[in-house]
């Protein structure tokens, strides 16, 4: 029955892949029929063939929206991607100013240990409304996504011991244990690479994929649903965060015309997309983050909201797709969001005190609470 189940993916997989591309090649061929000219002064074997086009591309989309429900099905995000549809996903590889770019590639280069997929995000890489410079300049957050995560940590704890809290003294496999714990993600604040304070979080690859697949604890998906810079790229991450995008932004577009029937505007929609993952957040119910992050968030990056989602936005809002992970609908979805984002954030919560340790957990607590002070 596995086996089956598994085959049926694996098919469904490809055929979602051989409809896309036959998608773009009709799109473009579409195109290409001089459409500036009223069908009247065409010979009639051109507005037949035009016509022909225009029948077999509706067709096509009719086959992408039964393939993206398929997906949501019974696809297994354990599948290993040789490639993608041209252009697929490109929206997510955004590109950053060149210093910082040159600094978080020095960063990268400083991990002996194998990563398979990383990503640079928050206000140390992309400006946020509000900052003060009082407060200097902001860590840099990056997520390192591997393989295999008790042999990244014996590596990593060889090169970079002071990295970590006393649990290094516990071994890689203690720590590689802790870090299943809730979210999946280990992180290490307050550390000091190449003269930049940083903070990294590891995660599995497992855990990553099923979470941008299933929404299965939305740590990373909602993480990921917010302009990042990619600096390791991995296929299958580009491929299921596309439909993480898509998904967010099905979920928003429900939620903003609930609020104003008939109505989206566009710097609502990528506010509504941004507030998704602090549904339920516990250091929002505590006080522990700014009131107007979310607002400052988008801001500030109002621009790479628009070169993020653009192929979603045109996908979701303008044609009226939609894609949500199995199991949910328009109607459960933020129930089951935020159940899952305040269990895993109260979980994470709770574990940075022992992965940072007392001092940097202190340290990292009141930098996010005189943030919050002082948006007020």
């Amino acid at each position: 029955m596995l086996r089956g189940s598994k085959l049926q993916s694996t098919q469904c997989i490809r055929t979602w892949i051989a409809i896309r591309q036959q998608s773009q090649l009709a799109s473009r061929s579409s195109t290409e029929v001089p459409g500036r000219l009223r069908p009247s002064l065409l010979p009639r074997e051109s507005v037949v063939k035009a016509s022909a086009e225009v029948k077999e591309f509706a067709l096509l989309e009719q086959g992408i929206r039964k393939t993206d429900q398929a997906l949501s099905e019974y696809a297994n995000y354990r599948y290993k991607f040789k490639r993608l549809p041209a252009n697929y996903g490109s929206n997510q590889l955004l590109k950053i100013g060149r210093e910082i770019d040159a600094e978080l590639r020095g960063i990268m280069g400083h991990f002996q240990a194998p990563v398979r997929y990383a990503f640079g995000y928050g206000s140390g890489v992309f400006e946020q409304a509000g900052a003060h410079k009082s407060d200097g300049r902001p860590q840099m957050d990056l997520i390192l996504g591997v393989t295999h995560p008790e042999h990244f940590h014996s590596l990593n704890m060889r090169q970079n011991a002071h990295h970590y809290s006393t649990m290094r003294y516990f071994g890689s496999d203690a720590i590689s244990k802790l870090q299943a714990v809730g979210a999946g993600v280990y992180f290490n604040p307050f550390v000091d690479i190449n003269g930049h304070q940083v903070k990294y979080g590891v995660v599995s690859m497992e855990n990553l994929l099923k979470d941008l697949a299933t929404w299965d604890t939305f740590y990373l998906a909602g993480r990921l649903q917010k302009p990042v810079k990619v600096l390791k790229n991995d296929l299958r991450v580009q491929f299921w965060n596309q439909l993480n995008l898509k998904s967010a932004a099905t979920l928003a577009k429900h939620m903003l015309l609930a609020k104003s029937p008939g109505k989206i505007d566009e710097f609502e929609f990528y506010k509504q997309v941004t507030a998704l993952s602090y549904i339920g957040d516990v250091r929002y119910k505590l006080g522990g983050e700014n009131p107007s992050k979310v607002t400052n968030i988008v801001e500030k990056n109002y621009e790479n909201f628009q070169r993020y989602y653009e192929p979603i936005y045109r996908d979701v809002i303008i044609n009226d797709h939609g894609y949500l992970p199995r199991g949910f609908t328009v109607d459960n979805a933020v129930k089951l969001l935020e159940d899952r984002i305040s269990w895993n954030s109260t979980v994470q919560t709770v574990k940075g005190v022992v992965t940072a340790g007392v001092a940097k957990s202190v340290k990292y607590a009141w930098a996010k609470k005189l943030k919050a002070i002082r948006s007020k």
